[in-house]
């Protein structure tokens, strides 16, 4: 299981007042404890900030400190090239989210795709927004494919985000977002992510549904998943359904979770 680590984004109230007031040093303590937690990739975002001119400045001060791989996360052409062009190293190992069937975030998003030859997170919505059915999704989901194939990118680093809505919207959301995920590895081969707070929203205990939907989502064949790599809780829940699915070979990795006391009961 992929981890990108979610809390640097402008999303949130506290990460929008630190990347407004530029506290280097806030932004930094977040990174590093994220890469120390396992994330893989750190998820950037500054929509709610002067994004473009954000991005840059975040890429910036963020690489000063680590070399995790970066996930730069925008619906702006614009403000995911600012941080393409301002990343050090390997621009291939970015992660960029994310594409979609939108014309406009096709125009502005695919070339950078092309051009930088890096993952990227496809989102199953187009102009008339998220469809409401799972055979809604699995057509864009296969229109988005096509695409990509006729420009001969390699589908190895597509992950596809079937959009999970809020369970408080309707109770069969969960179960048709599993649908998704498990139609998607059948029927395409391509790898699978999702962001979890989405799932729970607007219902008490939230880290207990976004954990329990975690663990659905790996037995549905999910490749990766946007959380916060800070609760010990939903990182023992990934360690432990990794071992359980047999992806950790001989337990290597939860015992070594066991002797670091980094699982929370």
């Amino acid at each position: 299981m992929l981890i990108i680590g979610e809390k640097l984004n402008s999303a949130i109230p506290s990460v929008r007042q630190i990347i407004n007031d530029k506290n280097a040093a806030a932004v930094q303590d977040l990174a590093r404890r994220q890469a120390e937690a396992g994330a893989d990739y750190l998820d950037l975002n500054t929509a709610h900030c002067d994004e473009v001119a954000d991005m840059e400045w975040l890429v910036r001060t963020v690489q000063e400190v680590t070399d995790v791989p970066l996930c730069i996360d925008s619906t702006a052409g614009e403000a995911i090239k600012k941080g393409l062009e301002t990343v050090k190293g390997d621009k291939s190992k970015v992660i960029i989210n994310s594409i979609s069937m939108e014309k406009k975030r096709l125009e502005e998003v695919l070339p950078l795709v092309l051009e930088y030859q890096c993952p990227v997170i496809g989102l199953t919505v187009d102009d008339n927004g998220i469809p409401k059915t799972a055979e809604e999704r699995i057509k864009i989901t296969e229109e988005l494919i096509e695409t990509l194939s006729r420009k001969n990118y390699d589908l190895s680093n597509l992950y596809i985000d079937p959009l999970v809505l809020p369970l408080a919207v309707n109770h069969t959301n969960a179960v048709m977002f599993f649908q998704c995920l498990r139609d998607i590895k059948r029927l395409f081969k391509v790898k699978t992510v999702s962001g979890l707070s989405n799932i729970s929203f607007n219902m008490p205990k939230r880290k207990l549904i976004n954990r329990y939907f975690l663990t659905i989502c790996m037995a549905s064949g999910m490749d990766a998943a946007i959380l916060d790599p800070l609760d010990g809780k939903i990182m023992t829940a990934v360690t432990t359904t990794d071992l359980l699915l047999g992806n950790d070979r001989f337990g290597k990795n939860f015992l070594k979770a066991y002797r670091k006391d980094l699982l929370a009961d």
